[in-house]
């Protein structure tokens, strides 16, 4: 029996970090991971409480005011307050690549065994991120929107990786990722998705109900029973706001 009322989930999205409740609410029934540019960002919504946001601690590597105040013992101090990592990876277009490739290191150095989502982007570095994974023994990471070759990908899957997927992504790429390793995502604002919020999931729930030939409804279900699973495994559930921990528990 699927649970034609689970929330829409949008396992990668920037929100601000000021966002109000009145905000909040117009996402509708929805869980949002919220993840953040910059440990400032991070420092500004540790204390936040929002039930339907899974808040992240990144330091996205595409943003060089990220990198520059990139320090890695306040991120150990702040990372008990979050059960999701995220945004963090490379990025080739960036700039600055051996800085990024120091800071990637230390995060995975540092996130490998604690009990967290870690969300990870990888533009035009997809050999090179799941490499990165290999060499940490990071199990368990989101890829996200991964454009990775049919050999990056088999990689990655030998980590236990994650894909975090949307509505830009062709069908070709989707359907190298297994079924019970897929999730859903806007990464709003990003124009290529044409999500018009975050947790506007239906372009890329119907994408996946067309790839699967399943309906909306299942692709839901599905998303929610992986996350679940990655969250046992990671012991990030754990850490998640107690609503959403409960709707993974009660699947």
């Amino acid at each position: 029996m699927i649970d034609k009322d689970l929330p829409a989930l949008d396992t990668h999205a920037h929100i601000a970090p000021d966002v109000t409740p009145s905000q909040i609410a117009a996402l509708g029934n929805a869980v949002v991971f919220a993840v953040t540019r910059s440990l400032h960002e991070a420092n500004q919504v540790k204390n936040r409480r929002d039930s339907s946001l899974i808040w992240g601690l990144g330091v996205h590597p595409g943003v060089s005011t990220a990198r520059a105040a990139w320090d890695p013992q306040q991120f150990k101090s702040l990372l008990s307050s979050f059960a999701l990592v995220g945004e963090i990876g490379l990025d080739r277009r960036g700039g600055a690549l051996a800085e990024q490739r120091s800071i990637f290191k230390e995060v995975l150095a540092i996130v490998r065994d604690e009990p967290v989502l870690v969300s990870i982007h990888s533009s035009g570095a997809s050999t090179e991120v799941v490499q990165s994974l290999h060499d940490a023994g990071m199990r368990g990471a989101i890829l996200h929107w991964f454009n990775g070759d049919h050999t990056d990908v088999q990689r990655a899957i030998e980590t236990n990786a994650y894909f975090s997927v949307n509505a830009a992504m062709s069908r070709e790429q989707i359907q190298q990722f297994p079924r019970e390793r897929v999730l859903c995502e806007t990464d709003f604002p990003a124009r290529k998705v044409r999500a018009r919020k975050p947790a506007d999931m239906a372009a890329i729930e119907q994408l996946l109900s067309e790839v699967w030939k399943t309906s909306p409804e299942e692709v839901r279900a599905a998303t929610w029973w992986n996350l679940r699973t990655l969250s046992e495994q990671s012991g990030a559930i754990e850490r998640l706001p107690e609503s959403i921990a409960d709707t993974l528990l009660y699947l």
